[in-house]
C-alpha cells in the first residue's frame, strides 16, 4: 500500500505545483457507518445516501471503506482524491481557498488520473459548476 500511496502522491506532484514530499498519511479502513460518524453524520439514511467511500480528516488520516482493494483502479482513484486533500491541507491551501474550490480540484485531478488509466470521469458539468459556484460570494 505504501508504494501505491507514494506513486499517487508523486503523480499529484507531476500535475500540480504542490510540495508532495510529505510524510505519508495514516490509512484507516473502516465501515461506511464509522466513516460517517467520523465525518459528523449520525443519521443512517443520510449516511447511506451520501455513498461516502473515503475521506480525509485533516489529522493526517485517510479513511477508506473496508472493501478497499489497493489493486483496483476505481479504489485507487478514490485514494488519489483523498490524497489530493491531504496534500492541499499540508500545503496550507485551506487558508486561502474555499472548500468548493479544493473539492473541485480534487475531482479534476481524480478524473484526469481516471482518464489516463482507462476509466470514465466522475465529475459532470453540473456538479463542476455547483462546486465552483459554492465559492461565489
Amino acid at each position: 500500500m505504501n508504494e501505491i500511496i507514494l506513486s499517487l502522491m508523486l503523480w499529484v506532484g507531476d500535475h500540480t505545483r504542490y510540495d508532495v514530499y510529505l510524510q505519508q498519511p495514516n490509512i484507516l479502513q473502516t465501515t461506511q457507518h464509522n466513516m460517517c460518524k467520523s465525518y459528523g453524520i449520525d443519521h443512517k439514511e443520510r449516511c447511506e445516501s451520501m455513498k461516502l467511500a473515503a475521506f480525509y480528516n485533516k489529522e493526517q488520516t485517510i479513511y477508506l471503506k473496508t472493501n478497499f482493494e489497493p489493486d483496483n483502479p476505481h479504489n485507487q482513484s478514490e485514494l488519489l482524491h483523498e490524497l489530493v486533500h491531504y496534500i492541499q491541507w499540508s500545503n496550507n491551501l485551506e487558508k486561502n481557498y474555499c472548500l468548493g474550490q479544493l473539492e473541485l480540484e480534487a475531482y479534476i485531478l481524480q478524473d484526469k488520473w481516471r482518464i489516463q488509466n482507462g476509466l470514465e470521469p466522475l465529475l459532470d458539468d453540473f456538479n463542476r459548476l455547483m462546486l465552483a459556484a459554492s465559492c461565489d460570494e
